[in-house]
C-alpha cells in the first residue's frame, strides 16, 4: 500500500528521503575508497577523512596502522543535511601521487573509478529509498 503524504509535507518527506540517502552515500563512498586504498604502513588509509563544508584533517602520523582505519569526521554523523557540502578527502602529502597511480597496489584513476562506482550506487539505493516509502 502507498504512504500518504499531505502536500503540505511533500517538501519535508522529500528532503528526509534526500538526506536518508546523503547519509548512507558519504559513508559508503568513505568505506570504498579506504577499501581501494593502497597499503604499505597504512597511514594513507587510515587518512581519509569526512568533511563538512571543509577539508582541515591533515593526516594521521606517522607510524604502521591496522586494516581497520578509525573514521575521521569534522562533523557528527547522521547530521547531514540538504545545502552542506560533504567532501571526502586525503590531505597526505603523497596523496596526489597514489591516486594518480605511483603505486603498483593501486592503478591510475582508481579514485576516479570509486567516484564513478559510487554514482550507480546512489541511483540504485536512491530507486530502493523510493520503492520502500
Amino acid at each position: 500500500m502507498a504512504r500518504v503524504i499531505r502536500f503540505e509535507d511533500i517538501g519535508k518527506y522529500t528532503q528526509e528521503q534526500f538526506e536518508k540517502l546523503l547519509r548512507v552515500a558519504v559513508l559508503e563512498t568513505d568505506s570504498r575508497l579506504k577499501q581501494e586504498s593502497p597499503v604499505d604502513t597504512g597511514r594513507f588509509r587510515a587518512s581519509w577523512a569526512i568533511g563538512q563544508n571543509s577539508a582541515p584533517f591533515r593526516g594521521q602520523p606517522e607510524g604502521t596502522y591496522s586494516q581497520a582505519p578509525p573514521l575521521a569526521v569534522n562533523y557528527q554523523l547522521g547530521s547531514e543535511k540538504a545545502g552542506n557540502v560533504y567532501s571526502i578527502h586525503n590531505n597526505l602529502p603523497y596523496a596526489d601521487p597514489l591516486a594518480a597511480g605511483w603505486s603498483k597496489q593501486a592503478p591510475s584513476g582508481w579514485v576516479d573509478n570509486v567516484a564513478k562506482n559510487m554514482q550507480t550506487w546512489v541511483n540504485a539505493q536512491a530507486d530502493r529509498i523510493g520503492r520502500e516509502s
